[in-house]
C-alpha cells in the first residue's frame, strides 16, 4: 500500500511539471492540472489512507500535507484568453496589390471604384486606410476612399491617425464625420 501512495504522489509531482498546466473539462472549461491533482490526492486520503495502520496513516499523512504544500508553491499562469474570431484585416501582400492596382489606374473616378470593390470584401487597419488615402491628389477622392474603407476598419480605437492624413480643417471635420458616423 505504501508504494501505491508514493507512486501516485510521485506521479503526480511529475505530472504537475508539464509545459501545459490546464486542461479542457467539461463545457470547454479549462481546469488547472494542478486542481486534478489536489482533487485526486483527496480521493487518496478519503478512500485509501484510511485503510491503513495508524502508523503508516501518520506518515503518509504527512507525506500527503508536505505534497499540498508542493502544489501551493507551484507558479500558474492565468487561464487562457479566448481568441477572438476575425475579422482580420487585409493581408500585406494583398494590399500591396491593391495599391498597385489603385495607382495603376489613371482617373480618380476608377480610383475609387478599385477602393469600393476592395472594401466590399476586405477589413483594413487604421495604417492601411491611411495609406489608401495619401494616394489620392484632392480632397473629395480621399474623403470618399474613407467613406467606403471606414466600415470594415478592425482598430477603430486608432481612428485619430487618419484625421492627420487631412491637410485642410474643414476636410478633417468632414472625416469626423464620417468616423463618427460609424
Amino acid at each position: 500500500m505504501k508504494v501505491i501512495i508514493i507512486f501516485l504522489l510521485l506521479s503526480s509531482a511529475l505530472f504537475a511539471q508539464t509545459e501545459n498546466l490546464y486542461q479542457i473539462g467539461p463545457g470547454g472549461r479549462p481546469i488547472s492540472i494542478v486542481d486534478k491533482i489536489s482533487y485526486n490526492l483527496e480521493l487518496l486520503e478519503r478512500d485509501y489512507l484510511t485503510k491503513l495502520s495508524y502508523r503508516d496513516y501518520v506518515r503518509a499523512k504527512d507525506l500527503l500535507i508536505e505534497t499540498y504544500n508542493l502544489l501551493l508553491a507551484i507558479p500558474l499562469p492565468p487561464p487562457p484568453i479566448p481568441v477572438e474570431e476575425g475579422p482580420y484585416p487585409i493581408s500585406e501582400e494583398e494590399f500591396s496589390s491593391l495599391v498597385n492596382s489603385i495607382k495603376n489606374e489613371s482617373f480618380q473616378e476608377n480610383q475609387l471604384s478599385v477602393v469600393q470593390i476592395s472594401a466590399r470584401y476586405n477589413y483594413f487597419t487604421v495604417n492601411q486606410v491611411v495609406n489608401v488615402i495619401d494616394l489620392f491628389s484632392f480632397s473629395d477622392g480621399k474623403l470618399k476612399a474613407l467613406e467606403y474603407l471606414y466600415p470594415n476598419v478592425v482598430d477603430k480605437y486608432n481612428s485619430h491617425q487618419i484625421i492627420k492624413a487631412f491637410t485642410y480643417s474643414s476636410d478633417k471635420e468632414k472625416a469626423q464625420e464620417i468616423i463618427n458616423s460609424y
